[in-house]
């Protein structure tokens, strides 16, 4: 028997289980993907420092990996959703690293901005980036520690990168 033009009723508590029965066996897309997440957590922003810098970050959903590939050469082990942490201080690279917390010193007196960017194996940068912008004040009387790293500030060296 076929039955043409007949309306069929369907409850609603087994429309909302076929819904919901969708939604769980539905394949992943991109917008159920964890997007890489960082943040800057030191320096503060508007914070002022004396001549050593405490740098630190937080990741999430991104694997940081020293093994990348020098640019020009054959990319070593790509992997996606992986790479390192490339540090900028004053629009000039200081760092290219899987490292989250370094040390700089000697940093002149000014407003500073630091900008950290992810980046892919072969130092390709991800469009996940913070910045921050702090300032660097002379110590006022002789040698002062630094409250964070509690190492002394004032040393004349060149500006250098403590990994």
């Amino acid at each position: 028997m076929v039955c043409e033009n007949v309306p069929m009723k369907i409850s609603p508590r087994l429309l909302l289980l076929g819904v919901l029965t969708l939604l769980r066996f539905a394949p992943a897309t991109a917008q159920d993907t964890k997007q890489p997440v960082l943040r800057i957590l030191l320096p503060e922003p508007g914070a002022v420092y004396g001549k050593i810098l405490p740098i630190q970050v937080e990741v999430e959903n991104f694997t940081l990996s020293s093994d990348w590939s020098i640019p020009g050469q054959e990319q070593k082990n790509p992997v996606s959703g992986a790479g390192h942490l490339h540090y900028m201080l004053d629009n000039r690279t200081i760092a290219a690293t899987a490292t989250t917390a370094l040390i700089l010193e000697d940093l002149p007196t000014a407003e500073h901005t630091l900008v950290v960017t992810l980046a892919n194996h072969d130092h390709t940068l991800l469009s996940v980036s913070q910045r921050v912008i702090f300032n660097v004040v002379a110590p006022t009387k002789g040698l002062t520690r630094h409250p964070v790293v509690g190492s002394m500030a004032g040393v004349v060296r060149p500006p250098r990168v403590i990994p």
